[in-house]
C-alpha cells in the first residue's frame, strides 16, 4: 500500500512549473540604436490591427528585457500565432496574414501605454519623453496562416512565395511620385494577371509608399529610439 501511495504522488507531480509557456514558435533577436545614453528598456512586440503601413491600432504580444551594454541586445519569444484582430487578407481567396512591429519602451511601462506607441505624437496619455520610445521602421514580423501560392497577389506584395509561419520582412520606403508611367502600367498589368479585380485596385497596390521583401538569414531587428512610424515617402526622387 505504501508503494502505491508513493507512485500516486510521483504521477501527480507537475513536470514543469506554472510559468512554463512551452517552446516558442519563433525567437527574434535585435538591438537598440540610439545617439545618446540608453535608459532601462524593454522590447515589445506589437500586432498591428490597422491597414499597412499604419502603426496606430496595436495589440501587445509580449515584452522582453533589453540587456545593457554595447550594443544593447534583446531576444523576443512568441509562443502564440497572431491574434484574430490582426489577421487580414489582401483580397478574397488570398492567404491570411498578420504583421507586427518591434518597439522599445521604458522598462515598467504599463501595457495600456505600450499599445499607444504608434500614436505617440498625438496621444497625450503617452509620456512626453518620446526619445525613450521607438520602433524598428525597417522590418515587419509577418505571420502567415498558410503557404503563399506562386502567382498570387500576396507573393507580389511580400516579394516571395513564403511558407506558412513567421517571417522577418524588410520594409523599404517608396515615393509614389517617383514611379514612372511605364513602370506603373507594367505593375498594374502584373497585378491584374494575379487576380486583382480592377485597374484602380491594382494602382492602389502599385502606388503604396513602401515595398516588402524577405529579410536575409541572420538579419536582426534594430529598434531606433525616437522613431515611431514608417518614414515618409515624400521628397525628391532619386
Amino acid at each position: 500500500m505504501r508503494s502505491a501511495v508513493l507512485l500516486m504522488l510521483v504521477a501527480c507531480t507537475p513536470q514543469a512549473d506554472s510559468g512554463y509557456l512551452g517552446e516558442p514558435l519563433v525567437s527574434l533577436r535585435g538591438q537598440v540604436v540610439s545617439s545618446g545614453d540608453l535608459p532601462s528598456l524593454e522590447a515589445a512586440m506589437l500586432w498591428q490591427r490597422g491597414d499597412p503601413p499604419s502603426t496606430t491600432d496595436e495589440e501587445l504580444a509580449t515584452l522582453a528585457p533589453v540587456q545593457t551594454g554595447f550594443p544593447a541586445t534583446f531576444t523576443v519569444h512568441l509562443y502564440q500565432p497572431a491574434p484574430a484582430a490582426a489577421r487580414r487578407t489582401l483580397a478574397p481567396g488570398e492567404p491570411v496574414w498578420a504583421r507586427a512591429n518591434a518597439a522599445a519602451v521604458p522598462a515598467g511601462t504599463p501595457s495600456s501605454v505600450v499599445a499607444l506607441l504608434g500614436g505617440l505624437a498625438g496621444a497625450p496619455t503617452v509620456p512626453a519623453a518620446s526619445g525613450q520610445y521607438g520602433i524598428d521602421p525597417d522590418h515587419w514580423v509577418m505571420y502567415l496562416a498558410s503557404d503563399v501560392p506562386r502567382g498570387s497577389l500576396t507573393e507580389w506584395w511580400l516579394g516571395a512565395a513564403l511558407p506558412a509561419g513567421f517571417h522577418l520582412i524588410d520594409v523599404a520606403v517608396v515615393n509614389p511620385s517617383c514611379i514612372a508611367a511605364d513602370e506603373l502600367s507594367a505593375c498594374v498589368a502584373d497585378l491584374r494577371a494575379r487576380g486583382v479585380a480592377s485597374d484602380d485596385a491594382a494602382k492602389a497596390f502599385c502606388l503604396a509608399p513602401y515595398r516588402l521583401s524577405p529579410a536575409a538569414d541572420g538579419e536582426e531587428l534594430k529598434l531606433q529610439l525616437g522613431t515611431v512610424g514608417l518614414a515618409s515617402g515624400g521628397g525628391s526622387c532619386p
